[in-house]
């Protein structure tokens, strides 16, 4: 059964203005199984989960704000009205997969002990803060204070985080753990520190659909926010072994197998290539830069993923574990200097969205 187009909000173009490469919308995936998926998986465009248990429903994640969150649930309604949605799952810490959390004061919202603890780790308030510095200091004369203000500023520009309160899940786990609503089984496995501390992954055997939270980025680049990269690599591996028919990403298409083999081919290439210039005493940073410009990457099918300065993050959460010396910048300080890294290896990639040609254009 291949996936099926249900509803949707008919934009003709991408949050970011990009041609989208799929239709945004609901879609079902498999029987009584469901996925809003948003094109084309570049920040906070969220993939979620839902599943239909015969008179309950469970979501796998909610959006980055209230207002996309609130959107989608409308459309939701063709599945919803027969069957209300009793249970939340989140499957990592991140935003724009819990930030919507607080429209479900009455249903149980389970996550990972791992995810909660890190939950409370960035604010909305801080979101919005960033938000309007950004849109201060694009203007700034300096390069790259005005790139980081452009890049940052074009990443948050479709998400309105007023209002947003963070609301922890209700009921935790640690390792594994079954759902089981109206005889639909789910297994919910925790696979992190990987992408964030406690990153899982829900998977129904009986419909053999697995909803992958970003363990899986669908033709774009993955990011390893905690690492270990080898965990990373393991709950790919895992994902394979699992008897599923179809994989729902946290960004991105529909998954196949060769697009989860090719996420542990690019996590292989990006240690083997950054592991030589940590070892050089190459700042992580200089390092993914170098690679990212390389003809070596160039070559590769992760040059046509979207996002490719999200390496730079990776850079430096592989460098930590290497027990290289830490950033100088402690905290928040640091994230900011690492995602300042980011807006100028963006500027200059070769390839750009729309959104970075925008940036360029105002240098």
């Amino acid at each position: 059964m291949g996936a099926t187009w249900l509803t949707g909000p008919g934009r003709l173009l991408t949050r970011f203005g990009e041609r989208p490469l799929f239709r945004e919308g609901l879609y079902r995936v498999a029987q009584d199984s469901y996925a809003w998926m948003v094109p084309n998986g570049a920040w906070g465009e969220t993939n979620i989960g839902l599943l239909d248990c015969k008179g309950q429903s469970v979501l796998i994640d909610t959006c980055w704000d209230l207002g996309h969150t609130t959107e989608m649930l409308d459309a939701m309604q063709t599945v919803t009205a027969d069957s209300p949605i009793s249970h939340v799952i989140n499957t990592h810490a991140d935003g724009d997969h819990c930030w919507g959390n607080q429209l479900f004061a009455e249903q149980t919202i389970i996550a990972s002990q791992a995810c909660v603890d890190q939950m409370h780790h960035t604010s909305p308030r801080a979101m919005t803060a960033l938000k309007h510095a950004a849109s201060v200091s694009r203007h700034f004369p300096m390069r790259t204070v005005s790139d980081f203000g452009c890049y940052m500023g074009e990443m948050l520009s479709p998400y309105d985080f007023r209002g947003v309160r963070v609301k922890a899940a209700t009921q935790t786990f640690v390792q594994e753990t079954a759902l089981r609503i109206n005889g639909v089984e789910l297994l919910l496995t925790q696979v992190g520190p990987g992408h964030t501390d406690g990153d899982i992954i829900v998977f129904v055997p009986e419909r053999r659909v697995a909803y992958t939270g970003d363990i899986v980025f669908a033709d774009s680049t993955p990011v390893a926010w905690a690492g270990p990269v080898e965990n990373l690599v393991s709950a790919l591996q895992r994902l394979l072994q699992l008897d599923a028919d179809v994989l729902v990403p946290g960004h991105g298409p529909l998954a196949t197998r060769k697009m989860v083999r090719q996420q542990i081919d690019y996590w292989e290439f990006l240690q083997a290539q950054l592991y030589t210039a940590c070892l050089r005493g190459v700042p992580p940073q200089d390092a993914a830069r170098e690679l990212l410009l390389s003809s070596r990457f160039r070559s590769t099918p992760f040059a046509r993923w979207g996002s490719p300065e999200r390496a730079i993050s990776s850079a430096f959460t592989l460098y930590r574990h290497w027990g290289a010396p830490p950033s100088p910048l402690p905290g928040k300080l640091g994230i900011l200097n690492v995602l300042r890294h980011q807006a100028s290896l963006a500027m200059d990639m070769p390839e750009a969205s729309p959104a970075i040609m925008h940036c360029r254009h105002r240098r």
